[in-house]
């Protein structure tokens, strides 16, 4: 995966995220043309480098950041 492309796909998910609009893992990796791993290490690549926590909430289907 080029770098272009992971720094897109990261964009978009974190863009999902605040309007907690992922999805499960499988649809948004449809959504993204990617394998479902691929989803889970971008997400963990962003819960390592964001302050705030990420969860997946199944009532929302969902990633959404975490209240502190």
């Amino acid at each position: 995966m080029s770098g272009l492309k992971y720094y897109e796909r990261t964009k978009l998910i974190l863009e999902l995220i605040e309007k907690q609009k992922t999805g499960s893992p499988g649809e948004l990796a449809k959504r993204l043309q990617v394998s479902e791993r691929t989803v889970y290490n971008i997400v963990s690549s962003i819960k390592e480098t964001s302050e705030k926590g990420i969860i997946y909430s199944e009532d929302n289907r969902s990633y959404i950041f975490m209240e502190h």
